[in-house]
């Protein structure tokens, strides 16, 4: 009985030893660490929008960014997206494009405005790009294929400008691996049901695009930039059988044509 006693005192006094050890240790490190990273991604995120703004005219007066913000934020607010943490950003080129900077910014393109024939349809490009941003997909394609260290290099002012030419030249026209343009184009379809947009629309503009521009693979616009389309509508479709959606107008027809006419003048 004393034996038991001895060892029941040692393993409580043991107990409360490590746990004494552990409430001392400072666990500020760690999200330090986050901090610092988010900060370094920030600080990419301004490079790659100053670099680029410097050749593409950003759109920020008229009815544009008012109403292209108006359903990117309808988007979020159905998905519990902190909408201030996002820069939309509409740009004069006449490519057929849409991608996701580092520190959470997408990037549209006024070509890719002209050709949605709905707003449904550009709804669903800003949910694919807004997955790309919630899973991460930026910052690990980048770490994959350019390093951390050349990363760290230009973030510390050790990279050119035609280095983050290149870097921009990469995200906004080379593709995601397929297993992460799939998890991005299943998110965007939980997105848009939340948001009550037919992810139909996304499956739609991928069929049309990649007919349209069927003998023009190597060109920067948004779908040949992700792979096989057309499989990846197919896709979506499968998916669409699976929710039940109840279809709301993301924006009036009004504002929608009044959009699609002043984005003529660029």
């Amino acid at each position: 009985m004393e034996k038991i006693l001895r060892q029941l005192l040692i393993f409580v006094g043991s107990f409360f030893l490590l746990w004494f050890a552990l409430s001392r240790i400072n666990y500020t490190g760690a999200e330090k660490l986050q901090e610092i990273s988010e900060n370094r991604e920030n600080l990419l995120g301004e490079l790659f929008i100053e670099q680029l703004t410097i050749a593409n005219q950003e759109i920020e007066h008229g009815s544009i960014p008012k109403n292209t913000n108006y359903i990117f934020n309808h988007i979020c607010e159905s998905n519990n997206v902190d909408t201030s943490s996002i820069k939309l950003l509409v740009i004069h080129n006449e490519d057929i494009n849409a991608y996701a900077f580092p520190g959470r910014h997408i990037v549209i393109h006024s070509g890719l405005i002209k050709y949605c024939k709905t707003p449904e349809e550009l709804a669903s490009v800003m949910a694919h790009e807004l997955a790309h941003i919630e899973k991460d997909h930026v910052m690990k394609k980048l770490t994959k294929e350019i390093g951390i260290t050349l990363i760290s290099a230009i973030i510390s002012g050790n990279g050119n400008r035609e280095m983050i030419g290149e870097m921009i030249h990469m995200i906004s026209s080379n593709h995601y691996s397929r297993d992460l343009e799939s998890e991005a184009d299943a998110v965007a379809v939980e997105y848009l049901a939340n948001a009550n947009i037919n992810p139909e629309n996304l499956a739609n503009f991928l069929f049309r695009f990649s007919n349209d521009y069927a003998d023009v693979p190597k060109q920067l616009e948004w779908v040949s930039t992700h792979p096989i389309a057309k499989e990846r509508a197919a896709e979506i479709l499968n998916l669409c059988n699976e929710i039940d959606i109840e279809e709301k107008p993301v924006i009036d027809a009004n504002r929608w044509e009044h959009l699609k006419t002043e984005m003529e003048q660029y």
